[in-house]
C-alpha cells in the first residue's frame, strides 16, 4: 500500500462521535480492497522493442518482408511487447531519422536490410550519421570474414586497400565507430553491430536473420530484464456471428478485462462462397470471425475465452 493510501486510511479511521468500530472496520476493508485491486492491476515489468525493415525493394513490392512477421513473433514468446514495424527506403534521411526516434522510445530496436557490399547498402552509414559518428573498420569482423570465406573457397577475401571487389567486400566490416559486435552464431562471420546501446543492426536475409535472431534475441532479454517478464498467452475463438452482433460484446469485455492488460482484436475471414459450402468445411475455418484475446495473465485470458464462447456461441480455434 502507497504512503498516500495510508494517509488516507488513517485519517479515514481516526475515532469520531460519528463513528463506531463497525464502520471504522467497513472503511478498512474497502481501503484494503482498493489497494489490492490496484497493486494486481499493474503491469508486469516488459520491454518494449520496434524494427525498422530497411529496404526500397520492400517499398516496391519485389520482395515480401518475413523479418517483421518473425521478429514479432519471437518477441511475443519472450513476453517482449513490439508496438512499432516501421519501413523505410535506402535512403539516408529515411534510416537516421527511424533509428534515432525509436531509440528515444523503445528499450529494444532491431533492423534489417542494406548491410550489403553495394552501393545501396548504406545501413551502417546511416546509423553513424544519425549519431555523430564515424566508420571504422573491425579488424575482428574482417578476420573471421577471411578465415570462413577462404574455407568455402571464395575469392576475393576482403582488403580495405585491395581490388575494387575487395573493398567492397570489405565495406560489410565497416561500422559505426564505438559498435559493440557479437557473433552469436560461431560458423557465421557477421556479427549483430549494436549501436547507442539499444539499437541492433541485422542482415536481412531472411534465413541468415532468423538464425541470428534465435540465436541472440532469447539471451539479450534475459540481460535487460530486470525482473522476471511474463510470457504472453493468446487464445482464438471462432464464431458465426456478424461483427455487428460481437461488437458490444467486446466493447463491454475490453472495458472490463483491460484493466488487466487483456486485449481482444476481432479480425473477419467471411467470404461469399462460405454462404454455400460452410457444410463442407471444418469447423475453424467456417468461422465468420476470428477472436482474438491476449494478456499477461492466463487466468483472465481463460476467463475471457470462456465467456466469449458463452455469449456468442464462440468455438476454440487452436494455435497455428
Amino acid at each position: 500500500m502507497s504512503g498516500c493510501r495510508w494517509i488516507w486510511c488513517r485519517q479515514a479511521l481516526l475515532p469520531t462521535a460519528a463513528t463506531d468500530a463497525a464502520s471504522r472496520c467497513r472503511v478498512l476493508r474497502r481501503a484494503l480492497s482498493t489497494a489490492a485491486v490496484s497493486l494486481h492491476t499493474q503491469p508486469s515489468h516488459s520491454l518494449k522493442a520496434a524494427f525498422c525493415v530497411i529496404g526500397d525493394e520492400i517499398l516496391n513490392g519485389k520482395v515480401l518482408d518475413v523479418n517483421s512477421h518473425l521478429f514479432a513473433k519471437r518477441c511475443f514468446e519472450l513476453g517482449v511487447e513490439v508496438d512499432k514495424i516501421e519501413v523505410v527506403p535506402d535512403t539516408y534521411d529515411a534510416i537516421s531519422l527511424s533509428v534515432r526516434q525509436l531509440s528515444r522510445s523503445h528499450d529494444v530496436v532491431f533492423t534489417s536490410g542494406g548491410i550489403g557490399p553495394t552501393h545501396d547498402d548504406i545501413t551502417y552509414s546511416a546509423v553513424a550519421k544519425a549519431f555523430g559518428r564515424e566508420l571504422q573498420y573491425s579488424q575482428e569482423t574482417l578476420e573471421r570474414m577471411r578465415r570462413i570465406m577462404k574455407d568455402r573457397g571464395i575469392q576475393h577475401l576482403p582488403d580495405p586497400h585491395g581490388s575494387p571487389e575487395q573493398v567492397a567486400c570489405a565495406r560489410m566490416a565497416l561500422f559505426p565507430a564505438g559498435s559493440q559486435l557479437a557473433y552469436p552464431c560461431g560458423e557465421l562471420w557477421v556479427p549483430v553491430v549494436r549501436v547507442e546501446q539499444n539499437i541492433h543492426i541485422f542482415p536481412g536475409i531472411p534465413k541468415l536473420f532468423e538464425r541470428l535472431v534465435d540465436a541472440y534475441l532469447p539471451k539479450l532479454v534475459t540481460n535487460l530484464s530486470k525482473t522476471s517478464i511474463l510470457a504472453f498467452s493468446r487464445v482464438l475463438v471462432g464464431t458465426w456471428a456478424r461483427e455487428s452482433v460481437i461488437a458490444p460484446v467486446l466493447t463491454r469485455l475490453q472495458e472490463r478485462y483491460g484493466r488487466y492488460g487483456i486485449r481482444l482484436g476481432s479480425y473477419p475471414t467471411w467470404t461469399p462462397e462460405d454462404q454455400h459450402d460452410s457444410n463442407s468445411r471444418s469447423k475453424a475455418s467456417r468461422a465468420m470471425v476470428v477472436l482474438s484475446v491476449v494478456g499477461k495473465d492466463k487466468a483472465r485470458v481463460e476467463s475471457c475465452r470462456l465467456e466469449l464462447c458463452k455469449l456468442l456461441g464462440g468455438f476454440d480455434i487452436p494455435p497455428e
